[in-house]
């Protein structure tokens, strides 16, 4: 799918796994909104407020759509996806395609599994 971010390479055994995607220097939808690039320290990219910048309005329709259709197009397949968050969103050129999609395959529990759990009545 065009809005799915390629995976170089990728092993997995009983006790571990490994996928290498390549090097963005674009970075993520969180290093955007944080005006930050990827090669530097977590603290230093997310712990300034000062530095965040919303999206202009045209981005968020075109990034919006964009992350809507591959989740369309995962739950077409019957593909279960719950690590969707900014950094998770590869930015490519004007396009974003999504990370992590290992992550329910490897049994990872979704990013949202804590705020879920909350609600005894959800299944």
């Amino acid at each position: 799918h065009p809005y799915i971010y390629k995976i170089t390479f990728a092993i997995a055994n009983e006790s571990s796994a490994l996928v290498i995607r390549p090097f963005n220097e674009k970075g993520t939808l969180k290093d955007l909104i944080y005006k930050a690039k990827p090669k530097d320290p977590f603290l230093k990219k997310y712990c300034n407020p000062k530095k965040i910048q919303g999206l202009e309005l045209q981005q968020i329709k075109t990034y919006g759509r964009q992350i809507l259709e591959v989740l369309k197009f995962l739950h077409e397949k019957g593909f279960p996806y719950g690590h969707l968050h900014s950094a998770n969103v590869m930015l490519d050129g004007d396009t974003c395609k999504l990370l992590d999609l290992e992550n329910s395959l490897l049994g990872l529990p979704s990013f949202y599994r804590s705020y879920f759990s909350q609600f005894r009545k959800i299944n």
